[in-house]
């Protein structure tokens, strides 16, 4: 099974049509996501990993950069 944050990078460059990401990367800054992009986002992590968010952890002020999406998705799948 592919590693949590390579599954994330590959979500985001499929969301940004990004080559590079990097995990320091600012999600609307440098990935340019917006609040619908983030929601996006959001979802798709909870597809993927077959999850579902608190809607504690869908603050979008703690959700800055991409190890943060990393950080919430890992959380999740300590409990797996």
């Amino acid at each position: 099974m592919m590693p949590i944050k390579e599954r994330i990078f590959e979500l985001l460059e499929g969301l940004t049509a990004m080559e590079e990401i990097s995990e320091y990367d600012e999600l609307a800054g440098d990935l340019g996501l917006d609040s619908l992009g983030l929601v996006t986002l959001l979802v798709a992590v909870e597809d993927t990993f077959q999850i579902e968010l608190d809607e504690s952890d869908l603050d979008p002020f703690s959700l800055q950069v991409v190890d943060d999406v990393v950080r919430l998705a890992e959380k999740y799948m300590e409990f797996e």
